[in-house]
């Protein structure tokens, strides 16, 4: 399903971003997760609710944002509820993500679970309704005449409550608007209207909306929070004709669940028994070449240098077989990549095979989930994001209670230069470090809350590594998406994670907000040995456990980021957006050499060491505040028919430099075999020492697709760099290519 190639630079250099797609079924919508192994922050979209082409623009806070990341591709797993779609990461030059359809999609965008990882949800409505159960005639509200499709939506969006008004006056309004939505058909939009109304200080219109809550709940499917709402209504006005219409409605409601929940029963089950094996296997084939000049302007001389810096062929495998028989599910997942560097100098870095994952899963709805092997983390306090153990799930609340035990071994760590992370040669059971865990998993309540809480326990020879308590909270609920983290270490007694993270859709416009405040990397015993030359795990023991525990807390930073940005419709074909980003990493404080004492693995603090000794870490300046101001605007149908552009500026300010970017893209679809795709990134940077860079990079990507499963795609781009000091100038030009065959089987 993925596979890694670098556009610019080597796999071997470069980190896979994109982790997994999974579906989802729900009862009217399904589920599109698409999994980040860091965090990838959420910023807006385009277009707004249908399309066959949708494309998501993020922010990754934790990487490098002059690093190109490598491209990596994902094929969706067989689905009898959505058409087959690709996704594509990174979108062309963009920090964003595509997800193209075979058909248009009606969808909503979200964002969920940002720890060390997140995912990115897109829910496709079904076409089919989620209960068969009709409305009693006098429920249904039906519209005087029909909408005119053409013209603008109506915005029920609920007014603030201006300062000096009269309750009775708010609240009139407030039922004129939820009367509104409901006619529009727009019941979730109603029920929260109702919901403000009901909170007001009792008036003339509370007895009205305690009856149209529970009808916008009856139209909305929601049958026993209708029922309630009508048994409430009658509990506060049990006299009246109201009262009597409340009752008939009541018992009309209650036979027709009684008459829905006798069908289920009787009902026969259907049976399932399925065998299917998916997934995708691709290569491609990576090239560049540069030319370099190089003056120096005090010696008025002159240097050229040309050479060929990438020939990376990236091959990759993603393979899943599935068993399916009545309410057991079971699956193998095997996923690798293979990268040959044709210009690697040591064996160690020309073949590099990485297996991303290699786990058996079985599972019963409802009941219990089992999986074993090489699998993602990023859950319950696992913070490496993936792991060589197991993850055991029980069912105690059947959509309510999950309880969670995890252990393993992590399997991203390692002190050594030529380590390669994944390597299958590393997959070994030596648990010098491991974890256990538990977790509990709460919610929905009142359809719009969901938690977790758990405890997670890493050692690594004896010594405590990470000791862990945390909380995550969710909130999902008309329109708006809201997730929290609290991550502290009992053991180090420091909160190592605190973020608030959420988004706001209403009628045409969308409001991303971020708080993050956290340790970089979290901190763990492990950190203290970065410094130390020719370090090992082993070298970790009780002996050791104090003056490493007091090195860790001085090697690690901390980090604290806001991010605030909009996204308005201005028309039906145009939007435009903008963010502000603000920054700051600590420093560090310096920490003294720490030697391996000859013939042992005990470390201890060398007494004649200098401070500029190579073992010794000096202290590191802090950041200083990072202000990014970025602005957007897209365009669909733009310049052609089914065209795509998109235009970015940012200004970046920092104590260390201040830069301006501009780019533009431009997509063009010809059916749904032939994509074209062009990108051109202007960047200037001026840094405190006034050494001036500009950058220009023009890009083309051609895809075509043929046989429905087979994808061929070639891309081709020259990036020009001018760099300018008192005392130097140079001038590179690069020219960078990929081309490859990508095959989604299922």
């Amino acid at each position: 399903m993925f596979s890694l190639g670098s556009l610019l630079l080597p796999p071997a250099t470069t980190a896979q971003v994109l982790d997994r797609v999974e579906i989802i079924e729900t009862p009217t919508a399904a589920e599109i997760h698409i999994v980040f192994n860091t965090r990838a922050l959420y910023l807006r979209h385009t277009p707004s609710e249908k399309g066959d082409l949708i494309r998501v623009f993020l922010n990754f806070p934790d990487l490098d944002r002059s690093e190109r990341f490598a491209r990596e591709l994902a094929a969706s797993p067989p689905s009898d509820l959505i058409p087959k779609f690709t996704v594509t990461f990174p979108d062309q030059g963009t920090n964003g993500l595509s997800i193209q359809f075979a058909k248009p999609v009606r969808f909503r965008v979200s964002q969920r679970d940002i720890r060390s990882s997140s995912r990115i949800v897109i829910s496709v409505k079904l076409d089919r309704p989620a209960l068969p159960l009709p409305l009693p005639p006098e429920v249904e509200v039906r519209p005087s005449t029909p909408p005119d499709e053409t013209g603008p939506k109506q915005s029920f969006d609920i007014p603030p409550f201006p300062p000096g008004m009269n309750v009775e006056t708010y609240a009139g309004d407030l039922m004129k608007l939820g009367h509104k939505a409901l006619i529009a058909g727009e019941n979730e939009q109603a029920l929260g209207i109702f919901n403000a109304l009901l909170n007001l200080p009792p008036n003339k219109q509370s007895q009205g909306a305690q009856e149209w809550i529970g009808v916008a709940r009856q139209r909305s499917g929601e049958y026993v929070k209708a029922k309630a709402e009508y048994e409430l209504y009658l509990k506060l006005y049990p006299e009246g004709e109201g009262a009597v219409k409340i009752r008939q409605r009541l018992a009309a409601l209650q036979e027709a669940i009684n008459q829905l929940a006798q069908s289920k029963t009787v009902r026969p089950t259907r049976k399932i028994d399925e065998t299917r094996v998916y997934g995708s296997v691709y290569q491609y084939y990576y090239g560049g070449y540069s030319q370099t000049k190089i003056t120096d302007k005090v010696a008025n001389s002159t240097t050229n240098i040309n050479n060929q810096d990438q020939s990376l062929l990236q091959s990759a495998f993603d393979v899943t077989g599935r068993y399916r028989k009545d309410e057991y599910d079971n699956k193998l997942v095997v996923r690798g990549t293979q990268a040959y560097n044709l210009l690697a100098t040591s064996d160690a870095r020309r073949n590099i095979s990485r297996l991303r994952a290699l786990y058996y899963e079985h599972s019963s709805q409802d009941s219990y989930l089992v999986r074993v092997g090489r699998q993602p983390g990023n859950s319950g306090g696992v913070l490496d994001f993936r792991f060589d153990g197991a993850w055991v799930r029980y069912t105690a609340v059947p959509q309510f209670l999950n309880v969670n035990l995890l252990a393993g071994q992590p399997r991203q760590f390692s002190l050594s230069s030529n380590y390669v992370p994944d390597d299958p040669r590393n997959f070994r059971a030596d648990l010098n470090r491991y974890f256990y865990g538990a977790n509990v998993d709460i919610g929905p309540i009142g359809q719009a809350w969901s938690g977790n809480l758990y405890y997670f326990n890493q050692m690594v020879n004896g010594v405590v590594d990470r000791r862990a308590v945390g909380t995550e909270l969710r909130y999902a609920a008309n329109g708006r998406n809201a997730f929290s983290l609290i991550d502290y270490d009992v053991s180090y007694k420091v909160l190592n994670v605190a973020m608030l993270n959420g988004t706001w859709v209403t009628e045409g416009t969308t409001y991303t907000l971020l708080a993050d405040h956290r340790r970089i990397p979290y901190l763990q015993t492990t950190n203290a040995l970065f410094g130390t030359p020719n370090a090992q795990l082993e070298q970790i023991n009780t002996t050791n456990e104090s003056l490493l525990r007091d090195q860790a807390k001085a090697v690690t930073a901390t980090s604290d980021l806001f991010l605030a940005g909009v996204l308005h419709a201005v028309s039906k074909d145009w939007q435009l957006g903008g963010d502000f980003r603000y920054n700051r990493i600590s420093g560090t404080g310096q920490t003294n050499c720490l030697v391996i004492l000859p013939g042992t693995s005990q470390l201890f603090l060398n007494p004649n060491a200098q401070t500029d000794a190579a073992c010794s870490l000096q202290a590191q300046p802090g950041s200083g505040n990072i202000l990014t101001y970025t602005a957007q605007a897209i365009g669909a149908n733009f310049p052609f028919e089914s065209t795509t552009f998109v235009a970015n500026a940012s200004y970046i300010t920092s104590p260390a430099y201040r830069g301006q970017s501009l780019t533009l893209n431009f997509l063009a679809r010809l059916g749904q075999q032939l994509q074209f795709d062009t990108f051109v990134l202007l960047y200037h940077q001026k840094d405190s020492f006034d050494v001036e860079l500009y950058r220009m990079t023009p890009t083309v990507r051609i895809g075509y697709r043929f046989f429905d499963s087979w994808t061929f795609e070639t891309s081709g781009g020259v990036e020009k760099t001018l760099t300018d000091s008192s005392t130097q100038k140079d001038s590179t030009l690069r020219e960078f290519f990929f081309f490859g065959l990508r095959w989604d089987f299922s």
